[in-house]
């Protein structure tokens, strides 16, 4: 899980079209779910700095899951943070503030959050663009993800990064491995370089690491590629 910065795009017009309980999402299609579909690629992606390119292709690379870091293809599974159903919060079911991309999987992240038989707060979970994840997460090089400084977050902190690892099923041994798998691959590529690191002044060392951790941030499962690089500082 990344931050993620809903400010860098405004919200789109076209949602003040939409109110419950005059429209459902079922209702929800056409050119507006594509320009909010557009919007959220705009902050979960990487902007391809190129003048051929249209807007669909803008900022598709690098577009990986709001929670889980996954890469993202075709488009992304629109994520309501707060569920829409009638039981909860119908409400905000057009609310641009309560929508993400998401992976489509159902082993964790978006569907697994609202499968039945998960009972959840969302005031308890990490949203991640209100908070930031490094805050409150570790993400180990072997793939397992962990409450950062446990005993010493406060209490809410620490039952919101507990509830954010159940919830979303971030430590599911499918997650796990695709995160070994990335930092595996980064450490095999640059495998030269690290033995090396130990010869650099800390100086060199830590702006080796801030860059690299810059190159590689829209990868999937960036941050644990990021977390093992700030071990090395």
């Amino acid at each position: 899980m990344h931050k993620l910065d809903r400010s860098i795009v405004a919200e789109p017009v076209c949602l003040a079209e939409y109110s419950y309980p005059e429209k459902t999402w079922e209702d929800f299609k056409g050119p507006c779910k594509r320009s909010v579909r557009l919007a959220l690629q705009r902050i979960q992606g990487q902007q391809i700095d190129s003048e051929d390119a249209d807007d669909e292709a803008e900022y598709i690379l690098g577009l990986r899951c709001a929670y889980c870091e996954n890469q993202i293809f075709h488009g992304g599974h629109i994520e309501h943070f707060r569920r829409k159903n009638p039981a909860h919060f119908p409400e905000l079911t057009f609310s641009w503030t309560n929508l993400f991309l998401a992976c489509g999987s159902i082993d964790h992240c978006g569907h697994y959050k609202d499968k039945k038989g998960t009972p959840y707060n969302p005031n308890e979970l990490l949203k991640p663009d209100e908070h930031n994840p490094d805050d409150y997460l570790y993400f180990h090089s072997s793939g397992k993800v962990r409450v950062r400084n446990q005993h010493q977050l406060p209490e809410a902190d620490q039952r919101r990064a507990e509830e954010t690892i159940r919830v979303f099923n971030l430590d599911c041994g499918v997650l796990r491995g695709k995160r070994k798998a990335a930092v595996d691959a980064y450490k095999q590529k640059n495998i030269d370089i690290f033995q090396e690191l130990e010869t650099f002044d800390p100086q060199d060392r830590e702006e080796y690491v801030r860059q690299e951790i810059e190159d590689t941030r829209w990868e999937p499962f960036a941050t644990a590629v990021k977390h093992f690089l700030l071990n090395l500082a």
